[in-house]
């Protein structure tokens, strides 16, 4: 069951966050994880690896913080991608957080539902947390469109992680001014 305090997002329910049709978004869990590693897009998998992780390590890290606010997209009943933001720095000045996504192929078999989704959870996002940024590489040109159209600055230059060349991008709350280097 949902905490209230969750439960602020349209179309919610006793069982979760988010419901609109067969895709409903809840609290994720060590089998949604579970699930899900065996299973992402080669993209995400790639991802992981940069990052010096095994798909398991990385769906699963996040549940584990209990600062951390982690959910799974279901299409039919069947975990399609798990997201979330990991809290990075924290205090009465400035809420910053990791915000991640990693999928299977049911995000592009169905792009309409994904990215109405996905604008309404940032949007969910963007009201918690003052900055929301990440690291993706600079090769995967789907995720940065993807990026972009959700309204994410881009650094001009890249950043180098495990070898692999990367492009931060971040997105401000409104009432955050902040020099983007």
């Amino acid at each position: 069951m949902l905490k209230k305090s969750m439960m602020v997002f349209p179309n919610s329910t006793d069982n979760a966050f988010h419901v609109d049709g067969d895709v409903e978004i809840v609290e994720a869990t060590y089998e949604h994880a579970e699930y899900l590693q065996n299973h992402l897009r080669s993209p995400d998998v790639r991802e992981c690896m940069i990052h010096g992780a095994t798909p398991w390590r990385a769906l699963r890290y996040p549940i584990m913080r209990k600062d951390a606010v982690t959910f799974t997209a279901l299409h039919k009943n069947t975990p399609a991608c798990m997201f979330g933001v990991v809290p990075i720095y924290d205090d009465s000045e400035m809420k910053t957080g990791t915000i991640w996504l990693l999928g299977t192929d049911e995000i592009d078999k169905h792009p309409r539902k994904f990215l109405r989704a996905s604008k309404n959870m940032l949007q969910y996002f963007c009201d918690r947390w003052d900055v929301v940024e990440n690291v993706v590489p600079i090769d995967h040109i789907a995720t940065l469109q993807w990026l972009n159209w959700l309204g994410f600055l881009f650094c001009d230059e890249p950043t180098t992680v495990n070898g692999f060349e990367c492009v931060r991008f971040v997105r401000c709350a409104p009432h955050v001014e902040m020099p983007f280097q």
